[in-house]
């Protein structure tokens, strides 16, 4: 097998990595989400200055049969490299995928990179690192060792607005001194630094494994290229936000509508600040973005969210909203000396 680096602006070479990709990806997989061709085309070639892209195909006989991608934080993080495998369902057992994995750890060390991450999915009945099957298995072989495990949640669309009015009234009282602002796409200038700060922490707060990650550096620069790739890709985010009497942003919930993914919804970050919890500005936000959610894209028939097994109150939150598990994310993770 050959490796080749992908140029990203030849459309027959990224159409023949994401054809690998995709059938890689989707193979016994019924809840899968992959990323489209227009999504993956503007991240591979647009301007970003938080993490850098640099994916790889390997080539037999003309033919594209695994994909690589080595993504790098640029602001944060820097001992960190992400690795990503997909190897095509009729060309597993050949060696490939290590070849591939081989070239994608070496690059991570010329780039003077010293923890590796890696993630795949198993079935929800499986046990929490993946064990016994293909993929985490894999990467237990070649030196990596557990990390954490997330559970993928799916719930149907639309929920009872009558439950949802419910679940705000409930929730209302607790968070009186508090007001939720929303927008759609970018962040308001007004907003924008302190709501980076806060998305930005979402990485120390959430429930994380062996690896102790840093704060996201999500200052304007980096919010202002990644708002720009996004609606080059097509994807449209709601945003609710609390704000507290000061005017701080102190909690916030995501959902991201792909306009190349016809009915899916992806529930990206909730998180509350440490001092403001126990004003149910979780389930608040959540509830009031998938409101307006309903009201803009009627079409979407389900919300998929994911969320760190050891993350109770969020979980609750997610049973309480309807959401109900269907796939494990394994994390895995591997050390360079």
């Amino acid at each position: 097998m050959e490796i080749r680096p992908l140029d990203p602006h030849d459309p027959e070479a990224l159409a023949a990595w994401h054809t690998s990709y995709l059938a890689a990806d989707v193979h016994e997989r019924p809840h899968a989400a992959p990323w489209r061709l227009e999504e993956v085309r503007a991240d591979l070639t647009g301007s970003r200055v938080g993490e850098a892209f640099a994916p790889w195909s390997g080539v037999v006989d003309g033919e594209v049969v695994c994909c690589g991608m080595l993504i790098l934080p640029l602001k944060d993080n820097l001992e960190l490299a992400i690795l990503r495998v997909w190897t095509r369902p009729d060309s597993r057992g050949r060696g490939y995928g290590s070849a591939m994995l081989d070239h994608l750890v070496a690059e991570a060390g010329a780039a003077g990179r010293t923890t590796l991450l890696a993630d795949t999915y198993v079935p929800f009945a499986a046990p929490e690192d993946g064990a016994g099957h293909p993929d985490p298995d894999f990467a237990y072989r070649r030196g990596f060792s557990f990390d954490l495990c997330d559970v993928v949640r799916v719930l149907p669309l639309p929920v009872d607005p009558a439950r949802l009015d419910t679940l705000a009234a409930e929730a209302a009282p607790h968070h009186a001194d508090y007001t939720l602002r929303q927008f759609a796409g970018p962040v308001p200038d007004d907003l924008v630094s302190e709501f980076g700060a806060l998305v930005g922490s979402l990485t120390v707060e959430a429930p994380s494994g062996a690896v102790a990650l840093e704060e996201e550096i999500l200052d304007e620069e980096r919010i202002r290229a990644d708002e720009a790739v996004f609606a080059a890709a097509g994807r449209t985010k709601y945003t609710t936000v609390a704000v507290d009497p000061s005017g701080l942003p102190v909690a916030y919930s995501e959902l991201v509508v792909p306009a190349f993914d016809p009915g899916v919804v992806f529930q990206w970050g909730t998180l509350v600040r440490p001092g403001h919890r126990g004003h149910r500005l979780g389930l608040a936000t959540k509830v009031a973005n998938l409101r307006w959610l309903q009201q803009e894209a009627p079409d979407r028939d389900r919300l998929y969210t994911m969320n760190a097994e050891v993350n109770a109150q969020m979980i609750g939150i997610n049973e309480t909203l309807g959401f109900r598990p269907v796939e494990r994310h394994v994390s895995v993770h591997r050390r360079l000396s």
